[in-house]
Formats: structure tokens, C-alpha cells, sequence
């Protein structure tokens, strides 16, 4: 891929010496963009150029990376970065046991059940204690290289400030106030749309040793919400929320506060099949267990190291059974070829496996991410597909797909949700679109 960017940009450079840095740079995006979308060699794409006037150059390029688009977008609406590939930055996709050989801790984590479980299930990794984890940072440049190695190390502490929170919805989109609780960062799977590779700083996985301090009342105070009846408190924000669960164990504390606190709704956000402690501990109506969902494809290709929808609907079924609700999350929802028959295929799927009944809710959010996302997803998924569809910077300055598509997304898989169900809560997710979907 460097090499291919290398050449396409020499090949600008020889063809319009007179032009700038800037200029070379923003032609080299589009050329290398159009040649991977259309699988057409550069060489070609630059030998059609006729015109000689940048402006005109690049508004016959940007015609034809985004032809859907084009004409409904605003010139400052079309992203184009400069590259940045690095050594060694492709992900590795095999599947990752989670066996972590370095382990750093700060000293007063030390008398927790937490760590005291971590030292017998790992007695070969090497124990190192810090300071703070603020200060191991400084001292431990991040890279992209580390990120795809954060398997090897894992970072006890205890949280103090960022436990328990408002979701931090978007500026300018429908909020559905939801309230976080912070059980973890970091995740081993590999999904190429995944917004932490592009925001977190750790090369390694945070867990906080001090979860039960602050699971009370006190402490939880969630926002009243009249969409879902009661207030609604999760976890997976920043780690699959059942992943680490067999290392963790903590659902154990999360059921028990729960069972014992029936007006407030809680709900576990995952793409796993870890269940094995919800089903020894039993649940509760008001504790949810819910799946993030898509169509096969975008499972196969882009959620690597992930279960099966077949495997995640079975152990949503588990769950029912030991007296758990579930809910499901189309989020996010990827265009490509064919994508309404891959989503009617998964929503058929849902309710072949569960009874609406005990379904608390869906959600639908159609793929968005920090601009910073696109370059990272490039340099680590050199291969991947989601990237060739015609993303706009939005209002939040988020890419997103254009309005049109985002709003017919919508009306069609509301649609197909109930016609299997019409009574079932559905919302969008970080989403400003309103109206009668």
C-alpha cells in the first residue's frame, strides 16, 4: 500500500510539476481511492486526466469517487487526508486467547478479589507495579504497532472518577439518556469499523479492581427515561461488556445490585457468547442482555474473531431461559452490495430464534465515525471494503453517509422490525434524523 500511494504520487508530481504539496496530496487520495473502489490501476485513472487546471482535476475526480453524492454535498463535505502507514501496522486477525504476559498493577489494588484472581489464572505472566497508569503512559510511547499486541498486557487499577456517567451523545443528536457504568477498556476482538483503535492510548487492557464500591444507590443515579419505561444503566461503551467475564467475574456483583434494584434497567452490550456466569447466576427482568447484530457479511468480513449470528442468537436464547430480557443492536448498520436482503436475513433470523416478548429493545445506528478513524482503519484494514462508500463529513464532524441513505436505511429495517413485531421499542442511535420511520 505505501508503495502504491508512493508511485500514484510521483506519477501526479511528473504528470503537474507546477503544482503544490497540498495539491499532489489531495489528487493522490482521489486516485488511490477510485483505483481501489473500481479496481482500475492508477496509471490509468491519471493517463484519462485532460484537464490541466487543478480545480477542475479534482472536481472530475471527486465525480467519480462520490457519484451518488457529488451534486448534494458541499465541497468542504469531501474528506481527503494526508496518508500515514506505518511498519507493521496491518492487525493481526488470528483468534486471541487472552493469556496476558505482562500485567502491571498500582499498589492499592493489591488486597482485591480482582487482582487476587488474576494472579492464580495467570501465574506465568510478569507482574510490574506503576505508579499511576498516567504516568506509565508518559513514560511508554503509543503506537499503532503496540495497539495490535494489547492482548500481552493488562492494566489492574482502581477507577476513581469515570465509573459511572452520562453517555456522551453526540452535539446536535437525539439522546436516548443512557447512563454508562465503566467496567473495562480495551477489547480483543477485531472489528474494522472499531472507534477504539482510533481514540484509545493503552497498548493493553484496563480493568478496574474496585467495582463493587460503586454499585450502590448513592453512587448510580441514572437519568429517568420514558422511552424504555425505567431508567438505564449499561456497560460495553469502551470493552465488550462479557468478554473479560470469565477473568472478571463481574456480573456477579452488576446481577446481584440489579436483582436487588427493579426500577433501574441494566443491560450488557456484547458481541459474545461468555455467558456461562448470567446463566449460573440467574437474572431478572429489568437486567438485559444484548447483542450488537449485522448482516452475515459484514460479520464475516469485518468483525473478526467475533461469534457467528447463529452463536450469538443461541446464547441470547440461553439467556432468555435463565430469566434474562435481551435486546439487539443494528449499529452499525454498513452499506455494500446487496445489504438489504444481509439485514432482512439477520432480522428473520432474530425472531425465528427469540419471542418478541422478551425482546426490551432494538436500536439502529448506521456506520459514523471520528474523521481521525478513516486513516486508521486504512493503515490497519488495508483491505477492507467499508471505506469505498461515499462518506461525508456530517454536522458533528463525524463521516457519515449522506442523509438520504441514512434516512432510507432506517425506514427500511423499521420496516421489516415490525412486520415481525409492532410493538417492539425501537430507537436510533447517535442520530439527528427524526420523523415517521
Amino acid at each position: 500500500m505505501k508503495e502504491k500511494i508512493s508511485s500514484i504520487s510521483t506519477d501526479l508530481q511528473q504528470k503537474f510539476p507546477k503544482f503544490g504539496i497540498n495539491k499532489i496530496r489531495e489528487l493522490t487520495r482521489l486516485v488511490f481511492e477510485i483505483s481501489k473502489k473500481y479496481s482500475v490501476a492508477p496509471e490509468k485513472i491519471i493517463d484519462e486526466i485532460t484537464e490541466k487546471d487543478y480545480e477542475k482535476i479534482k472536481e472530475s475526480l471527486l465525480k467519480r469517487r462520490y457519484p451518488k453524492t457529488f451534486y448534494k454535498a458541499k465541497k468542504e463535505s469531501f474528506y481527503l487526508p494526508d496518508f500515514d502507514i506505518g511498519e507493521n501496522d496491518r492487525a493481526d486477525l488470528s483468534q486471541k486467547k487472552f493469556n496476558p504476559k505482562n500485567i502491571y498493577y498500582t499498589n492499592d489494588v493489591v488486597t482485591s478479589a480482582l487482582y487476587s484472581r488474576i494472579k492464580k489464572l495467570f501465574p506465568n505472566a510478569v507482574f510490574t507495579e506503576i505508579e499511576s497508569l498516567k504516568n506509565f503512559l508518559k513514560e511508554n510511547k503509543f503506537s499503532t504497532v503496540k495497539y495490535n499486541k494489547r492482548h500481552e498486557n493488562l492494566f489492574l487499577i482502581n477507577e476513581k472518577y469515570d465509573f459511572f456517567k452520562k453517555c456522551p451523545c453526540t452535539k446536535g443528536v437525539n439522546c436516548c439518556n443512557y447512563s454508562i457504568l465503566n467496567i473495562g477498556f480495551g477489547c480483543l476482538y477485531e472489528c474494522e469499523y472499531c472507534f477504539l483503535q482510533g481514540y484509545q492510548n493503552v497498548a493493553g487492557i484496563i480493568l478496574p479492581c474496585n467495582l463493587p464500591d460503586f454499585l450502590t444507590r448513592e453512587k448510580i443515579k441514572p437519568i429517568d427515561n420514558k422511552i424504555f419505561f425505567l431508567p438505564r444503566v449499561g456497560s460495553g461503551e469502551f470493552t465488550d461488556s462479557l468478554i473479560f467475564d470469565d477473568v472478571t467475574h463481574f456480573s456477579d456483583d452488576i446481577v446481584k445490585f440489579f436483582k436487588e434494584n427493579k426500577d433501574i434497567s441494566f443491560e450488557f452490550k456484547t458481541k459474545s457468547t461468555n455467558i456461562d456466569n448470567l446463566l449460573k447466576l440467574g437474572g431478572n427482568e429489568n437486567i438485559v442482555v444484548s447483542w450488537s447484530v449485522n448482516a452475515k457479511k459484514i460479520i464475516e468480513e469485518n468483525e473478526h474473531c467475533t461469534p457467528s449470528p447463529e452463536e450469538r442468537l443461541k446464547a441470547a436464547q440461553a439467556c432468555i431461559k435463565a430469566g434474562y430480557s435481551v435486546g439487539f443492536h443494528f449499529d452499525p448498520v454498513i452499506l455494500y452490495d446487496g445489504w438489504r436482503d444481509g439485514y432482512k436475513e439477520t432480522i428473520e433470523m432474530i425472531f425465528d430464534f427469540i419471542d418478541a416478548k422478551h425482546i426490551k429493545w432494538i436500536s439502529i445506528g448506521s456506520l459514523r465515525m471520528a474523521a481521525s478513524l478513516k486513516k486508521v482503519i486504512e493503515v490497519r484494514f488495508p483491505d477492507n471494503k467499508i471505506m469505498d462508500e461515499e462518506f461525508l463529513l456530517s454536522h458533528d464532524g463525524k463521516l457519515r453517509y449522506e442523509e438520504s441513505e441514512r434516512t432510507e436505511i432506517y425506514k427500511y429495517l423499521i420496516n421489516l422490525i415490525k412486520q415481525k413485531s409492532p410493538s417492539v421499542t425501537i430507537y436510533l442511535c447517535m442520530e439527528k434524523l427524526q420523523g415517521d420511520f
